[in-house]
């Protein structure tokens, strides 16, 4: 009876830290959908999209890769695929290389 306990509060626990690093993902980031018409993606801002099957930074409203990678969106979760298709926007560079660094990891 004790184990049932003890499992069932590891298993608890373990959602809530789950749930909770995926809210802060989420709110963290913004796709570009979303901003796309908006006056919130400035030039000092970074979108992560793809290109091909390759993971590629743009920086602000630029048309031409800032930084390419050799991770393929196809080896991340289905998730993951449909926002870096959609693009994700950072306000600033250390957002994006953490999120980048998340993603090729």
């Amino acid at each position: 009876m004790k184990k049932l306990y003890y499992v069932t509060c590891l298993i608890v626990i373990a959602s809530v830290l789950a749930s909770g690093f995926i809210i802060t993902v989420t709110s963290e980031s913004k796709t570009v959908e979303n901003t796309k018409n908006s006056s919130s993606v400035s030039d000092d801002g970074y979108i992560i999209k793809a290109m091909g099957d390759r993971i590629v930074v743009y920086k602000g409203k630029g048309e031409k890769p800032y930084l390419e990678t050799t991770c393929a969106v196809s080896s991340l979760p289905k998730d993951v695929q449909v926002k870096i298709k959609n693009g994700i926007y950072f306000d600033s560079e250390e957002e994006m290389q953490k999120a980048l660094s998340e993603f090729t990891s």
